[in-house]
């Protein structure tokens, strides 16, 4: 255990293997990283309370403004069942220590009790709330250095037990099991489970076993590794991003094949970890990648600032979301000419990029000139779902503007300008199909920096038309000082609530176009999504053959009403091998292969 001392290492590393053709004012940013083993002395800045516009402190402060790395960490769940928030944040100092701890912050009854989970230095935490079998209502946190897991239920106090002896863990629980990762000491992301309650740990996986195919991995691209589930805890994912050389700097657009670039990966269960199935999500300087994108010639990297956020559906969609930094080039593709900086959202059952931030915040080329920290441009998404799936909410940390439109820029006090920070937030109630722009979110403050807006992963359904996010995020009293520069203010904890509403205005969604997606995943076992679209009320039929033409099930046999509509698979009596699924509904046909591996 780290004895009351905070320490943070600055690493940069820069990217290797960039090719950017006659063109040097175009920025491929290095990361930083806050790390536990340099020493370290701060100079703490102590401005007056802040007002707080929107939301309600928690009762906990921290000089330590940052959050997360890269994936961004879990930090609030909701316990539905019994209308309790849960937060689990690093803070810095706790109650007069001058170590970093990882605080667990519950409101129960109105009230917020505020407790040191790490019981001495302790940081990067992350949190979830079993919601199914014998961990149902149970809270699970993790921490570092080194990776402990902590089990509290609210009666037994905080049970605590070391799984990984390196750094940046997660945890979800998903039925009986409890499920870990690790960055395996940042050199390779480690998989762990627990059967027996967090008593003994199995190190079941790692990323390097699904390299080379089907995830390219040469390097852990970012710090931590993400985990989802979905609310019934049937599906759970890891996700992260990957280095295609050491490094870095493995682009599409430098002639490095899709399959071997820097990326965006998942592996994910249908059967709650009974088996497991990798995929690329996206690979880095892939052009056209983002459908419809408001400017041309524009390729996201996604390794190079990987804060990347995932969650997960009943129906077994997977949605994710990403910084968008990227680059501009010109008409030729020959030559970077500037950055774009989108939050960018894709799923399982479109497997489509798409941009859902504001293009006039995309384009601010001064922005390259002028973050904070990590949050180059729209940075730190996260995303959150209905059961269902039909709504989904993204808040994201972006540059406040002034009345210009411009950034709205400031002294750090050290002599370096940088961009003061709001919450922005969009969302969706087609599945993600289309958006609402939301802009900032409500009640920023111009004398506040809002940063690493995070909301649960699974939204709440308060009634038939109205889901409720539950947010948590940092009212920084400054702009571009913390960690890396070592001068430090005492900052709020804010929790947070925002309502989306589907008003008569706002129908339930209705598909505009047949449509057959491919399922998810593929190769799949046993079982597979399918999802498909239908413009009208129809008469529809799924059905799954063989190759040799055999029909071995039919899925789907009745008429449907217009939208979108998901059915299950299941293989489980059928031999490995290639088949092929048709949709008929009404004059529309449609014919995918899907491939099941046992």
């Amino acid at each position: 255990m780290v004895k009351n001392l905070l320490t943070i290492l600055l690493v940069s590393f820069l990217m290797t293997n960039f090719i950017l053709a006659q063109n040097a004012s175009v920025k491929i940013h290095s990361k930083q990283l806050v790390d536990d083993n340099a020493n370290v002395t701060y100079v703490e800045k102590h401005n007056p309370s802040p007002v707080i516009i929107n939301g309600e402190s928690i009762g906990v402060t921290s000089n330590y403004d940052y959050f997360s790395n890269s994936v961004i960490r879990d930090q609030i769940v909701y316990d539905e069942a019994n209308d309790v928030v849960h937060c689990f944040n690093m803070v810095r100092p706790w109650q007069g220590a001058a170590t970093r701890h990882a605080v667990h912050s519950f409101k129960s009854g109105g009230q917020w009790t505020n407790q040191s989970v790490s019981n001495g230095a302790g940081g990067w935490p992350h949190i979830d709330l079993g919601l199914t079998g014998s961990l149902a209502g149970t809270v699970g946190m993790v921490w570092h250095t080194p990776s402990r897991l902590s089990i509290w239920d609210g009666s037994t106090g905080y049970i605590t037990a070391q799984f990984d002896p390196s750094t940046d863990p997660s945890v979800q629980m998903a039925g009986e099991t409890i499920w870990l990762a690790t960055s395996g000491g940042r050199a390779q992301f480690k998989f762990y489970q627990s059967t027996d309650f967090g008593v003994s740990f199995v190190n079941w996986d790692s990323i390097s076993a699904y390299h080379p195919s089907p995830i390219w991995w040469a390097g852990n691209g970012g710090v931590e590794v993400g985990m989802s589930k979905s609310k019934n805890e049937q599906y759970v994912v890891y996700f992260g991003t990957n280095e295609g050389v050491s490094g870095g700097g493995a682009h599409v657009y430098n002639g490095v094949p899709e399959t071997e670039a820097d990326n965006f990966w998942l592996i994910s269960s249908t059967d709650a970890g009974a088996t497991w199935t990798g995929k690329m999500i996206a690979p880095d300087g892939k052009f056209d990648l983002v459908s419809g994108y408001h400017t041309p010639n524009y390729v996201p990297l996604f390794e190079n600032f990987g804060q990347v956020d995932m969650a997960v559906t009943n129906d077994g969609v997977f949605h994710a979301v990403a910084n968008g930094y990227g680059l501009v080039f010109n008409a030729t593709r020959d030559t970077a000419i500037g950055n774009s900086f989108p939050v960018l959202y894709w799923n399982s059952a479109s497997n489509t990029w798409k941009a859902i931030s504001d293009p006039a915040i995309d384009n601010i080329r001064e922005i390259s000139s002028y973050y904070p920290t990590n949050s180059i441009g729209q940075a730190y998404p996260s995303v959150s779902v209905s059961d269902d799936g039909q709504v989904v909410y993204v808040m994201w940390t972006g540059p406040q503007l002034n009345s210009q439109g411009g950034l709205d820029t400031a002294d750090n006090g050290a002599g370096t300008q940088y961009y003061w920070r709001d919450l922005y937030h969009a969302f969706s109630t087609d599945g993600g199909n289309t958006w609402t722009y939301g802009g900032k979110f409500p009640g920023m403050s111009n004398t506040l920096s809002e940063v690493f807006g995070h909301a649960a992963q699974h939204l709440q359904q308060v009634n038939p038309t109205t889901y409720r996010a539950h947010i948590i995020y940092l009212a920084d009293q400054t702009t571009g000082v913390g960690p890396f520069d070592n001068q430090l203010t005492n900052n709020d904890l804010i929790y947070a609530t925002f309502d989306i509403i589907i008003t008569s205005a706002d129908p339930t969604p209705v598909a505009s176009t047949f449509e057959l997606a491919q399922n998810y995943p593929n190769p799949f076992n046993p079982s597979t999504n399918i999802k498909y679209s239908i413009a009208e009320r129809s008469n529809v039929t799924i059905k799954v053959y063989d190759m040799l033409g055999n029909e071995v099930a039919t899925l789907v046999n009745q008429v449907q009403d217009a939208g979108t509509h998901n059915v299950v698979f299941n293989a489980a009596n059928l031999a490995s091998g290639m088949y092929v699924y048709t949709i008929t509904a009404g004059n529309f046909t449609a014919t995918k292969k899907m491939m099941l591996l046992k």
